[in-house]
């Protein structure tokens, strides 16, 4: 639940159970009140009961008595009744009460008060007077009722304006903290959010805004080192093939000589064998320089600034065709070349993608494609191999090309190719950005 969802529940709760906790408060009043009234309305009919047997007539007594009693008609809180022996002779009737919600009626019902009036001249006949408590009640009900619908529409006003104001307050600076908190999670370090609204949530976009800030430097520090990291491993790979040719290749080469040299005497001398062996060892040489020049191009392409990037992968789709004779690979190369940097990361990246699809995902077809969109370099390599359930995330090799991607302020994705195989796709931007 939302953080104003939960707010406001928890303001729903306090109101309801404040609104409970009055009403059966006043509950209690009310029968308290009820209880009261009932006394003295008994009280007071039983006075004026007494009142009028003091007058009582010697002759014509059954019409007086009759008129008492029905004095008492449409009264709202009492009744009399003249009873003789075990009949009730006549009653008055009590006034229409209004209609009240039975739960009420039993919770405010009061047990029946009633009072005996006798006199000698009545011949036996009592006057009953008892009490009834539904005029009373339904009196009670009206206040209680328009007690409630008063506090029920507060409570919707109190839970209208607290609405608003969270919304306003809370939930919109929240939804951009939120939003800026996605945009960091995706790289843009730029993502500052508007210092606005009350003094805690300002406090937290502000601290919000420091953060990226700092973060951003630290990227661009990390993207500077990861560069130079980059830099220093291309020098590397360009000082380690330097030494493969400069101090390889001539040992190899007499090798081949001597080889050669041998083979040519031993067939003078009629040493067939030995003639073999020598012809067996210049073919073995020969193949370890071929390996050698293989790992030269690898190590370091031959003239990928001279040549162009286009031609420089498509000697490299050739050099793996040549290699895993199975493999069809299809170029789509949009551009020559993206300058030297950027050059250099593409070549990696294809061969990587190519060392991938051959050697580990068993592929026959590789599409290369190379093009630009709205300033954004975009490559992919695809393959119909295993696809990654087998072949896993990637290695070390993705990996170091995330880092020299992350270094141009590129991105690196891969996923699973539709209808299998691998998808391996990378965006870098034209332009770098400047990096302080």
């Amino acid at each position: 639940m939302s953080l104003r969802g939960q707010f406001l529940l928890s303001i729903i709760l306090a109101l309801g159970l404040s609104l409970s906790v009055l009403g059966v408060v006043a509950l209690g009043h009310a029968r308290a009140s009820v209880d009261n009234e009932m006394g003295k309305a008994l009280e007071a009919g039983d006075r004026i009961v007494d009142n009028a047997l003091l007058s009582l007539p010697r002759e014509g007594e059954d019409a007086y008595l009759a008129r008492l009693v029905h004095s008492f008609d449409d009264n709202r809180h009492v009744r009399v009744a003249l009873i003789e022996g075990t009949h009730v002779r006549t009653a008055s009737h009590v006034a229409t009460p209004d209609p009240v919600p039975g739960w009420y009626q039993r919770l405010l019902e009061i047990p029946v008060r009633e009072r005996i009036d006798t006199a000698a001249r009545l011949n036996g006949r009592i006057l009953r007077v008892s009490t009834d408590a539904h005029n009373e009640i339904g009196e009670a009900w009206v206040q209680f009722r328009d007690g409630a619908a008063i506090l029920g529409l507060f409570s919707l006003l109190v839970l209208g304006l607290l609405h608003l104001a969270v919304a306003r307050s809370i939930a919109g600076p929240i939804a951009r903290l939120g939003a800026g908190f996605e945009a960091l999670g995706g790289g843009d370090y730029a993502a500052h959010v508007a210092t606005r609204g009350p003094r805690e949530i300002a406090a937290l976009a502000d601290g919000f805004n420091r953060m990226i800030s700092r973060l951003k430097v630290l990227e661009d520090a990390n993207r500077r080192l990861t560069g130079q990291m980059l830099a220093i491993q291309e020098e590397e790979r360009a000082e380690l093939a330097r030494d493969l040719h400069d101090e390889m290749g001539p040992f190899l080469f007499a090798m081949r000589l001597d080889a050669e040299a041998i083979e040519s005497e031993a067939r003078k001398a009629g040493q067939g064998e030995i003639a073999a062996r020598a012809q067996a060892l210049g073919e073995t040489v020969s193949r370890i320089q071929s390996h050698v020049r293989d790992i030269l191009k690898q190590l370091r392409p031959d003239g990928l600034a001279e040549i162009g990037l286009k031609t420089a992968i498509a000697n490299l789709s050739i050099f793996w065709q040549r290699h895993h004779g199975r493999i069809a690979i299809a170029l789509e190369v949009g551009a020559e070349d993206f300058g030297t940097e950027i050059d250099a990361v593409i070549y990696r990246l294809v061969q990587e993608g190519l060392t991938n699809a051959a050697r580990h995902g068993g592929a026959r077809h590789v599409m290369i494609r190379i093009n630009t969109a709205q300033g954004i370099i975009q490559v992919t390599v695809e393959d119909d191999g295993v696809g990654l359930s087998a072949m896993g995330s990637g290695g070390l090799g993705l990996k170091g090309m995330r880092e020299r991607l992350a270094a141009l302020g590129g991105s690196l994705n891969l996923a699973a190719r539709a209808g299998g195989g691998t998808l391996l796709s990378a965006e870098i931007p034209r332009v770098r950005e400047p990096v302080a």
